[in-house]
């Protein structure tokens, strides 16, 4: 994977996998889990992520940029640096946006996107309109799984289901926080809850939990030790069952090859929008 500037012929178009929801529901902390490595910083202070592209990078070490908002040039940064930089609350950042190329991925192709969180307290949210290169996004609403259908929650998920229709996803992260009977209940009521609000045909809906994903891999793991076994196998199940998504959605797109530049993963045309949509809009 090579660096390159501003300007010149635009790059072609990745498949996307977008992952959008409230502030503090685990997006971060699912894109890690996918991952399977601690790559974007999940955190639950006030601070909100850049839109961060995530891609499979052919070199043997991972790399990392930063994109300045006046689009000047890419920027190169350590893992800790990377990690570092947040859109503090009320506070001014010179970047737009966030690259990292990783070696050995699970995608080929795929692109995994962070964006910043919304807030309800705030009465906040992000609203995309009709992107350049849309056909080539799978929209993922992230939220907690014991609020995920409040109705600001919901006018969310209708809202992007109008424009991505069944290119679209819906996980309800943290279900380690309720027993087995619960999990069940809401997962298997959630299609008639989204056909109620509209939402119609619903789109698949995934209980899951990123913190007993990542955790998955470590035999002697505590936290994944104390979660009793139905709920640890219903929530390995749908997130196999997510990674299994995200890759039928790989394999239908058109794109040949992987990323090939940063130039590629920040400056198509459906880069730029998705980076320049503003962090909140009030409801």
């Amino acid at each position: 994977m090579t660096d390159a500037s501003v300007g010149g012929v635009t790059p072609p178009q990745l498949p996307l996998a977008l992952f959008m929801g409230d502030f503090n529901v685990g997006k971060s902390a699912l894109i890690n889990a996918l991952l399977r490595r601690e790559t974007v910083l999940s955190t639950r202070e006030e601070s909100r992520a850049l839109p961060t592209f995530v891609a499979r990078s052919a070199q043997r070490e991972a790399r990392y940029v930063a994109l300045p908002r006046d689009r000047s040039g890419l920027e190169a940064k350590s893992h800790e640096e990377f990690m570092e930089v947040r859109r503090d609350v009320g506070g001014a950042c010179p970047y737009g946006a966030m690259g990292a190329a990783l070696p050995g991925g699970p995608f080929s192709r795929l692109v995994l996107v962070d964006t910043p969180g919304m807030s309800s307290d705030l009465s906040e949210s992000v609203r995309l309109s009709r992107l350049p290169g849309q056909e080539s996004v799978l929209f993922v609403a992230v939220a907690d799984i014991e609020y995920w259908s409040a109705r600001h929650t919901l006018d969310f998920m209708a809202h992007h289901h109008e424009l991505f229709g069944g290119a679209m996803l819906i996980v309800g992260n943290k279900a380690d926080h309720l027993n087995a009977e619960e999990i069940r209940r809401i997962r298997d009521k959630a299609p008639v809850r989204l056909e109620r609000y509209g939402i119609a045909p619903p789109p698949r809906f995934f209980a899951l939990s990123a913190r007993l994903e990542l955790a998955r891999g470590l035999p002697h793991n505590e936290y994944r030790r104390r979660v009793k076994q139905e709920v640890r196998e219903l929530c390995d199940g749908d997130f196999d069952a997510l990674r299994v998504a995200l890759y039928e959605f790989e394999a239908a797109q058109s794109a040949e090859s992987g990323c090939q530049s940063f130039k590629q993963l920040l400056q198509t045309p459906l880069a730029t929008a998705l980076i320049q949509t503003p962090e909140v809009s009030a409801v």
